[in-house]
């Protein structure tokens, strides 16, 4: 099992997923909500993996919370290279849906949506994103394909560390 708050995450990021598509449905046409959910939807996925690397630290490193970025497993490697769940943690780092769900999480609050440029076919909701940052900027996705993968993808990696004992002696 694992921390419950990674399961309030995954809920959280659940119910987000629900209510975007549901917004997005053609009989709804609530487009600006359908952003709303989706925005919500991408930080819960990115808390997931924060969670994650927030209990790496507590383990090992021990740096303050507030301290614990994105190139922890680099510090980690130098530092602890015999780490249990280093290679586990790196392969899923290194996953292009970990890689998606965080540039779209990083760009999220930037999001300039057109509420009529979200396009809707049964389990998959197409976001056209107008780039209100300069022209250069090649991070920021132009559309973005939710599909429901994502939230897969993170139960699909809690799951697999979980059978790997990761979270073992955890408060749930």
């Amino acid at each position: 099992m694992y921390p419950r708050y990674i399961q309030q995450a995954l809920e959280g990021a659940k119910y987000h997923e629900n209510l975007a598509f549901s917004f997005a449905h053609p009989r709804m046409h609530k487009y600006n909500q359908s952003a709303f959910h989706l925005r919500a939807y991408f930080w819960e996925l990115w808390s997931v993996w924060d969670y994650i690397l927030q209990q790496v630290n507590s383990e090992t490193l021990k740096l303050d919370p507030g301290r614990v970025r994105r190139d922890l497993l680099e510090k980690l490697k130098r530092k602890c290279p015999n780490y249990k769940y280093l290679k586990d943690l790196e392969e899923i780092q290194e996953n292009d849906r970990l890689i998606r769900i965080k540039l779209i999480r990083d760009y999220a609050h930037k999001w300039q949506i057109d509420p009529y440029l979200i396009d809707y076919h049964g389990s998959i909701v197409n976001v056209i994103c107008l780039n209100n940052l300069d022209a250069k900027d090649k991070k920021l996705p132009r559309q973005i394909n939710i599909d429901r993968n994502d939230l897969w993808f993170m139960e699909n990696v809690v799951k697999t560390l979980s059978e790997k004992g990761f979270f073992k002696g955890k408060k749930s």
